[in-house]
C-alpha cells in the first residue's frame, strides 16, 4: 500500500509562516485550545483562508487569510488588550522583514510533515482591529493577509 500525496493547504502555510516568525512565542493554529491556561503566557493565532485567487497557469496559490490574534488573563475579566495587538504588529512587521523573507516552510499536522512550501510575498490588506463579543477574559485583534505561495517538493 501506497501512502497518498501529501499537499500543503494555505491554512497550513499561513500557520508555518507566522510560526517561523523570528522570535515567535505564541501558538498558532486554526482554532484556539480548549485550555486557555496552556497559551496565556504568550497568546494564540488562528488563521482561516476566507478568500484569494488561484493563478491560473502556475501553482502558485494567493489566498487571502485572516488572522485572529488571542490574549487572555485566565480567572480575569480585564482582557490584555496591549497583548493581542502586539501579536498583530509582531507578525505585520514580519511582512517587511527583508532579511528573513522568503524562508522554506515545512507545514505539518502533527507528527505528519507535508511538503516543503515557500511564501513568495505576504503583506496587510487590513489594519488589525479588536474583535469584541468574546469569552471575558479574551482579548483579540483580527486582519487580513494575502499570501502568494508555492509547494516546492511534490
Amino acid at each position: 500500500m501506497t501512502s497518498p500525496l501529501l499537499y500543503p493547504t494555505s491554512e497550513m502555510v499561513a500557520e508555518a509562516w507566522i510560526a517561523s516568525i523570528p522570535g515567535w512565542q505564541a501558538g498558532v493554529g486554526e482554532q484556539l485550545p480548549p485550555d486557555n491556561t496552556t497559551w496565556a503566557p504568550y497568546g494564540y493565532v488562528t488563521v482561516a483562508v476566507v478568500g484569494g485567487t488561484p493563478d491560473s497557469d502556475i501553482p502558485l496559490k494567493k489566498p487571502v487569510v485572516q488572522v485572529d490574534c488571542w490574549a487572555c488573563v485566565p480567572g480575569s475579566n480585564r482582557p490584555p488588550w496591549w497583548m493581542a495587538a502586539n501579536l498583530a504588529e509582531q507578525i505585520r512587521s514580519a511582512c517587511y522583514d527583508m532579511l528573513t523573507f522568503g524562508r522554506e516552510l515545512q507545514p505539518a499536522v502533527g507528527d505528519v510533515t507535508y511538503p516543503t512550501a515557500r511564501a513568495t510575498s505576504v503583506y496587510p490588506l487590513t489594519e488589525p482591529h479588536r474583535v469584541y463579543g468574546d469569552v471575558g477574559d479574551n482579548a483579540g485583534y483580527s486582519f487580513d493577509l494575502q499570501f502568494q505561495w508555492v509547494t516546492l517538493d511534490r
